[in-house]
């Protein structure tokens, strides 16, 4: 049997043994070898695949034309006023015809749905636990368990606070952020955190306030 030659690199490079011992040249993509050579490893100076031009060329086209709408078209918009587009939607399928006010008749119905104070509950961790604890126990926030308050009195004032803020800015007002529906919702679910027990509550900090009327008497 004819035996391969050694070196493949040599004129014989593309020439193989079939099994009737004779060589056969088998027509193959030729690629140029690279000069340089790394642990005895050359490589092939293959050209970048058409298809990787293409994109590559759609990609930048493609720029041209998100930069010329969403930094210069006035008619382009901002991930901020698709979420508020959005989240506009969502509310409308929650309250639907509901308009809720800022009264204790209304913050009891909210009190009594469990499924909207399951809302409450997403919406309270949403925008409010980064200062009050997801559990309402108090970060740089004050507790929101315990029978101290230093803003309110009576249970509405705790949709006052949460729309008009409180201590100089550090509790800041939501009026803006939030719908009069939403506002009340929290309050409701704010109020209902009163008297559970946090994992890490905060200090009392204010006055103790009379217990707040309760939902359903």
């Amino acid at each position: 049997m004819t035996s391969v030659p050694n070196n493949m690199n040599d004129k014989r490079g593309d020439e193989v043994v079939d099994e009737s011992g004779e060589y056969e040249i088998i027509k193959r993509k030729r690629a140029s070898l690279l000069d340089h050579e790394y642990d005895g490893i050359r490589e092939y100076d293959n050209p970048t695949p058409g298809w990787w031009h293409a994109i590559f060329i759609a990609t930048v086209v493609f720029s041209v034309f998100y930069v010329a709408f969403f930094h210069i078209s006035p008619m382009s918009w901002t991930i901020q006023e698709q979420w508020t587009r959005k989240q506009n939607v969502e509310t409308k399928k929650l309250f639907g015809t509901l308009s809720l006010q800022p009264v204790q008749a209304d913050i009891h119905k909210m009190q009594l749905d469990p499924k909207m104070m399951q809302v409450a509950k997403g919406m309270f961790e949403g925008n409010c636990a980064a200062c009050h604890a997801k559990d309402g126990g108090g970060l740089n926030g004050v507790n929101l368990c315990d029978n101290n308050y230093k803003n309110v009195k009576k249970l509405e004032d705790i949709y006052t606070v949460i729309t008009k803020g409180a201590n100089n800015g550090a509790m800041p007002p939501w009026e803006n952020r939030l719908s009069q529906n939403e506002r009340v919702l929290i309050s409701a679910y704010v109020a209902s955190l009163r008297g559970t027990t946090p994992a890490a509550p905060r200090g009392p900090e204010g006055a103790v306030i009379d217990a707040f009327p309760v939902a359903g008497k």
